[in-house]
């Protein structure tokens, strides 16, 4: 599809979000402070976004590209991956088609659409293409893992809006900027709402298994630089106190390779394989140390946000 195919199949399930936030000041008054943001369909009364768009919200309003405003509350999400879902009643929008973001590739063409600066009506688009896949950032005490890194322009207001390829798939949800650098923006993987979502259906509240462990996908670059032993894989970067991982011996270093006999290709397939295993309590991880081939079992955290 050329480009205005793809802003045609797509512009219809892209809404405004904005919020109304109760905080209070350092003389302990309270304010109302109002924020915005972007959102897509995904179901047909369900809304995903960013959290930090909806975080601490009392009020969530809606807005569609035909003028229509609904009022909507938060279903579910999840602080660490800054994903959050909005049930709103009523809204009766077809999905956005899900891809695969697993086979994002360097150099693809991608779009960015959302709603800048909180400007009401039909959501702009950016084009660009993926510059990078699986970065890391910091923010603060906060590590995202597993971005895809693009240079369609990202403006505020468009956190929480789809990246789309040039299929008319959502990709990627547009998460973050960084201050005085141009030309960079960061989109969480649609692989990992997919998680979310998966999760929410079944149990009807998000419920995910965790090692408690930072990681980044290893591949030829990465092996080659650190002369790593292996080009797939996990390579752990932090341990959490008190995890999963930290009770079973895991180490910083440490390259998980296999779960459950099944080949890991990065920290997404981890996710994932994770997810699909999360009902027989156990796991049985493979990883190398120091050269040396090692199987540990290990019992994940489950956490419910």
């Amino acid at each position: 599809m050329n480009t205005e195919e793809v802003v045609e199949k797509v512009i219809d399930g892209v809404v405004n979000i904005n919020v109304q936030k109760i905080v209070i000041d350092r003389y302990m008054r309270m304010e109302e402070l109002q924020g915005s943001g972007s959102g897509f369909v995904i179901c047909k009364d369900t809304i995903a976004t960013n959290y930090h768009v909806v975080q601490d919200s009392e009020v969530v309003y809606i807005s569609t590209t035909k003028g229509k405003n609904f009022q909507g509350k938060i279903y579910d999400y999840d602080k660490t991956l800054d994903l959050s879902f909005i049930k709103v009643e009523g809204l009766d929008i077809d999905p956005l088609p899900l891809g695969d973001s697993d086979k994002l590739k360097v150099g693809e063409m991608v779009l960015a659409i959302g709603n800048p600066l909180g400007v009401l009506g039909t959501p702009t688009v950016t084009f660009g293409i993926v510059s990078a896949l699986r970065r890391m950032i910091y923010a603060g005490e906060t590590i995202y893992e597993d971005l895809i890194q693009t240079d369609a322009a990202i403006n505020p207001g468009n956190s929480g809006g789809p990246l789309v390829n040039m299929r008319g798939e959502i990709v990627g949800i547009t998460s973050a900027i960084i201050a005085n650098v141009q030309g960079i923006g960061f989109a969480i993987p649609i692989n990992t709402l997919k998680i979310l979502l998966n999760s929410l259906q079944k149990y009807g509240k998000i419920v995910r298994p965790t090692l408690g462990i930072n990681g980044v996908t290893i591949n030829d670059n990465l092996a080659s630089y650190y002369n790593l032993p292996v080009n797939y894989g996990v390579l752990i970067v932090n341990i959490l106190p008190g995890s999963a991982a930290e009770r079973a011996g895991l180490k910083m270093g440490d390259i998980i390779i296999k779960l459950d006999g099944k080949e890991i290709i990065g920290i997404e397939d981890l996710r994932y394989k994770l997810e699909t295993s999360m009902d027989k309590g156990s796991s049985e991880i493979s990883l190398i140390r120091k050269n040396m081939e090692l199987k540990i079992k290990i019992i994940p955290d489950l956490r419910e946000k």
